[in-house]
């Protein structure tokens, strides 16, 4: 049987194009000018057909193009070409290459060592349920690093009580959430602020919480929010049919982990004033609003 000249034993030839000459509406995609955002009238983006071209002749010099043990391609049972583009870890790896005070460790591995929560959603009630006091959180509802309560999305205590599976939520004050699946923001973490762990979260959300001495909340949030850190989610975030997901595979991203409590306090104290800062203000408004002589259609919190 003839093998293409590009064939190698034992392993899978990887062509990781960010774009095929076609938007998601079926229409031809043309190249825009990242400067002025012009879209050309006749370049077709198609990196696709560029690739193969220069695999015809022998060019594997494209970043798009790599090979990868076939093994390792089987045992992964994943078939998507972008994977296995380790690229986007060299960001973090240089980091921590640079910084000894800092070692890397994967939020699978943290979590097997119990030095953080990882935990999903409570659930998603219809629409119809929709009618109580409890806030039911949708993955919309979290955006630029805030929870934002929606006063029309609550749910009565009783059907809270069922989504938790029993009287508490079981969340905490600052707790890492983001979206898991069916947003474009997985992996933007925000912070649940004290006053808003009384809330049902959708079950397509995501949390992280810190279980150890050696680093808290604020840290955690200042590693999530590195630009090597986001980074390594294009890796790992796929389409479902027509919804983005990650699902266990953002146990696969690496974060810093400093070598000492004094190291994590001090990278990260200006997450930890703003937020404590925040909760201050929040604190000081929702008691002049009781306070006050007038009701207002807010939800504090409380």
């Amino acid at each position: 049987m003839h093998k293409p000249s590009w064939f190698r034993e034992g392993q899978t030839l990887i062509v990781n194009a960010k774009t095929c000459g076609i938007n998601k509406d079926g229409h031809e995609q043309y190249i825009v000018n990242p400067q002025t955002g012009v879209r050309s009238d006749s370049e077709i983006d198609d990196d696709l057909a560029e690739c193969c071209d220069a695999i015809r002749v022998g060019d594997f010099s494209r970043k798009e193009i790599f090979y990868c043990g076939s093994e390792k391609v089987f045992n992964s049972d994943v078939y998507v070409p972008k994977y296995f583009d380790h690229k986007t870890l060299e960001g973090i790896e240089e980091l921590v290459k640079n910084h000894p005070e800092f070692s890397l460790k994967s939020l699978g591995d943290l979590a097997s060592e119990k030095r953080i929560l990882i935990f999903g959603g409570h659930g998603s009630p219809s629409s119809d349920q929709r009618l109580g006091e409890v806030p039911y959180i949708k993955v919309s509802d979290l955006r630029a690093g805030h929870v934002n309560i929606n006063p029309t999305n609550m749910v009565p205590l009783s059907l809270a009580h069922k989504f938790w599976g029993g009287l508490s939520s079981g969340l905490q004050a600052y707790d890492l959430i983001s979206p898991e699946r069916a947003s474009k923001n997985i992996g933007e973490f925000c912070v649940l602020m004290p006053g808003q762990e009384s809330a049902v979260l959708t079950k397509e959300i995501i949390g992280i919480r810190t279980n150890t001495e050696l680093f808290d909340q604020f840290y955690l949030l200042w590693a999530l929010t590195l630009k090597e850190t986001v980074a390594q989610w294009e890796r790992i975030v796929f389409m479902q049919t027509n919804r983005e997901d990650v699902g266990k595979r953002m146990q696969e991203i690496k974060i810093p982990v400093p070598n000492s409590r004094a190291t994590a306090d001090s990278v990260s104290s200006k997450f930890r004033d703003y937020y404590q800062r925040l909760e201050k203000a929040r604190r000081s408004f929702v008691d002049s609003i009781r306070d006050s002589d007038f009701k207002h259609y807010i939800h504090l919190g409380e």
